[in-house]
C-alpha cells in the first residue's frame, strides 16, 4: 500500500493561515482548523476539546497570554514531517512569535498530528515539544 504524497504547499498555507489566527487572536479560525474531537497533550495534562465551543473557551486564555506579552504575529517553520498514512501527518513546527516590531519575542515548538479534510489539514492532536 502507498500513500498519496502530501503537498507542501498547501501544508505550509494552512500552518500560515493558523498562525494568522494565532497573531491576530481570530478565535474561530483556530476553531476551524480542528478535528473535533481534538486532543491537546502536555506533559502535565491532557485535554479534550470535543467542539468548537470547548476550542474557544480553552484556546482563549493562550491568545490572552499573548496578547499580554505584546504578541501580534505567529511564523511557523516547518521542522519535520512524516506522512503515517493517505490522510494523516505528523509535522513538527516551530513557531516564531513576533512583537509589534516584527522582533522574535518567543518560540515555541509544537507537534501535530493533521488530517487532510474539508480541502485542507485539521489539527487532530497537539503536543508541546520542549526546545
Amino acid at each position: 500500500m502507498t500513500s498519496t504524497p502530501y503537498d507542501h504547499e498547501d501544508l505550509l498555507a494552512f500552518l500560515v493561515g493558523y498562525g494568522v489566527a494565532l497573531g491576530s487572536g481570530d478565535l474561530d479560525a483556530l476553531a476551524d482548523g480542528l478535528a473535533y474531537p481534538s486532543v491537546i497533550v502536555a506533559a502535565e495534562r491532557s485535554v479534550m476539546l470535543p467542539d468548537a465551543e470547548a476550542a474557544r473557551a480553552e484556546l482563549g486564555g493562550m491568545l490572552a497570554g499573548y496578547r499580554e506579552q505584546g504578541l501580534v504575529a505567529a511564523v511557523p517553520e516547518i521542522k519535520a514531517v512524516e506522512q503515517v498514512g493517505d490522510a494523516l501527518l505528523w509535522v513538527d513546527v516551530r513557531w516564531s512569535f513576533k512583537d509589534e516590531n516584527a522582533s522574535e519575542a518567543t518560540a515555541d515548538r509544537m507537534r501535530y498530528l493533521l488530517r487532510r479534510g474539508r480541502d485542507t489539514f485539521e489539527l487532530c492532536v497537539v503536543v508541546p515539544v520542549d526546545e
